[in-house]
């Protein structure tokens, strides 16, 4: 059979154009991957404020991560004197931390363009009510070490969490982890068990941490401006040219994929005017969580205002949680 001699160049130009489209998008990949932990975050080194400067008692703490990296943290204990005495609220209800056994830790993971200077204000909360407060700062941040990843803030917050463990006067069983925005993505991977995994697929690299026990022996969970996945939040505000990039990219901080198996008691608490991370996505993911669960809506609450503008609400619902607890 005869070929028709304008079949060839037609079947060269369709070659050509899908070479071009392949190396269009092979190009574009590269570039998001390059360009995304530029895009992804904004880490800040100086900071706003120290304990020492606070006139609060801290400990530097200095971790070494699975994978080499060396992160910073304050570790700020709560008041014996608080723990000391049992007190009742007017309603006949705890308060503060409260107990005859060991205080309830906190290990804070702080939102993105921010570090561990700008959480001091919770820690004035945390520590006249007898709770022993962890505050880290990712590779990156602060005086950590290295630079800023998905994987690495997975790694980052499971140091964190095996120091607590492991520290004397801290009680492994009475350990809460508290993560905001970008730290609630780091909270719920702890809490679901999925250390020694990225994206819910096994880790292969020998800095990969071991899988650890996740959410059984923890105490809690707060969950405070969270979000479902990365994906999810640009697309739910509408940042549909970042979207489309994301595409191409790795970091999915999917939060919604793990939550099935948070079985902690849990505090999801969000702003109803949160800018940032919409308040459905706050309240999708709670609906995800199979176990003991409350949800705290804050009433005009934004993104990062909820404990400067609202901090009744929002450390009236974290101490009545933590008292529950006890």
């Amino acid at each position: 059979m005869g070929w028709n001699a304008s079949f060839f160049p037609v079947v060269r130009t369709l070659l050509a154009a899908g070479g071009l489209v392949v190396a269009v998008v092979l190009a574009l990949k590269i570039a998001v991957l390059v360009l995304e932990p530029r895009l992804a975050f904004y880490p800040v080194r100086e900071y706003f404020q120290t304990p020492a400067a606070a006139g609060m008692p801290f400990e530097d703490v200095f971790l070494r991560t699975g994978d080499g990296a060396r992160i910073h943290g304050w570790f700020i204990p709560g008041t014996n004197k608080a723990r000391a005495h049992t007190g009742s609220s007017a309603g006949g209800g705890p308060t503060g931390s409260a107990t005859s056994g060991p205080p309830i830790t906190l290990l804070f993971f702080h939102g993105n363009a921010e570090n561990i200077g700008g959480c001091l204000d919770l820690a004035a909360h945390t520590r006249p009510a007898g709770y022993n407060l962890l505050l880290v700062d990712y590779r990156g941040y602060g005086e950590s070490d290295g630079r800023p990843s998905e994987s690495g803030l997975y790694r980052d917050g499971e140091a964190a969490l095996h120091y607590l463990r492991s520290r004397p006067g801290v009680d492994p069983a009475r350990i809460v982890v508290w993560g905001r925005s970008v730290g609630s993505a780091v909270a719920v991977f702890l809490a679901a068990g999925d250390a020694g995994t990225e994206h819910g697929e096994p880790v292969l690299d020998a800095g990969a941490p071991s899988r650890g026990p996740g959410s059984a022996s923890l105490a809690g969970v707060i969950l405070e401006s969270a979000f479902t996945s990365a994906p999810d939040l640009l697309k739910t505000g509408g940042h549909w040219v970042l979207y489309t990039a994301a595409r191409f990219g790795t970091y999915r901080f999917d939060s919604a994929a793990r939550m099935a198996r948070v079985t902690a008691p849990l505090l999801v608490i969000h702003g109803t005017a949160d800018e940032i991370a919409p308040f459905s996505l706050g309240r999708r993911l709670y609906e995800l969580a199979p176990g003991r669960k409350e949800f705290v809506a804050i009433r005009g609450g934004g993104h990062n205002d909820l404990l400067p503008r609202h901090a009744d609400d929002l450390w009236g619902a974290v101490e009545r949680f933590l008292s529950s607890l006890t």
